[in-house]
């Protein structure tokens, strides 16, 4: 009798329509949930694009904002200006600094209170809070001044004399030099003057010649909202 109930035993096969069905159904369901994501990263790309602002941009002429007090040396063979605005440069520093705040705010936070306090303070009474923790986040880690550029290559004069002429008329205009240095293939120095306003000359020459290669001039100034050309 059990022979005759294994003969009566019959397997049947899922339909290959049903396979198929499930089949593209799995398919359609992962390419929707691909695109759903590659929307949400396009849309972030575009919304990080827009938030930041325009990158620095390469002028013709120097912008308005550029202190007419700073001399410029052969103006005629300028080799390019560009300019970076401070919205840009200070959001995009900001965003690229936001995961390492939010991981090292609280070390941050429990080692201040440490040396204020001469000991180690326990984990439950530790001054770590929402409020410090958004203002660790959120505060600028670059001014929002504008940084304009110029480069000058193959200039016919020593650095010396480019680096001399810098000191000098900037000394003129109140500009105090910050700090200098040089070695085998270059010359520079800093200055700033209490407006805000600083920046750096600097000099490249090839080993064992007294003529410039390439040399640049920055000047960073308070942000301004005149759009540059």
């Amino acid at each position: 009798m059990d022979k005759d109930l294994i003969k009566d035993v019959q397997i049947v096969e899922p339909p290959m329509r049903e396979l198929t069905k499930k089949k593209f159904g799995f398919a359609a369901a992962c390419m929707s949930s691909c695109g759903f994501f590659i929307l949400i990263i396009i849309g972030l790309v575009v919304g990080l694009k827009i938030y930041i602002g325009q990158g620095p941009q390469r002028l013709k002429t120097l912008p308005e904002s550029f202190p007419q007090d700073i001399s410029l040396y052969d103006e005629y063979n300028v080799d390019g200006i560009t300019f970076i605005s401070g919205k840009y440069k200070s959001r995009s520093i900001g965003i690229a600094s936001l995961i390492p705040k939010i991981v090292l705010s609280p070390l941050f936070y429990s080692l201040k209170n440490e040396q204020n306090t001469g000991e180690q303070i326990p984990s439950t009474t530790k001054k770590f809070n929402v409020y410090n923790f958004w203002r660790l986040v959120t505060t600028p880690v670059s001014d929002n001044r504008d940084t304009i550029q110029i480069e000058w290559r193959d200039v016919q004069a020593e650095p010396s004399f480019l680096i001399s002429f810098y000191k000098n008329k900037l000394r003129d205009k109140h500009f105090k030099i910050e700090t200098e240095s040089e070695g085998k293939l270059f010359k520079q120095f800093t200055f700033s003057r209490n407006d805000g306003i600083d920046g750096t000359v600097y000099t490249q020459h090839p080993e064992n010649s007294k003529k410039i290669n390439y040399a640049f001039l920055i000047v960073n100034i308070p942000a301004t909202t005149t759009n540059q050309q």
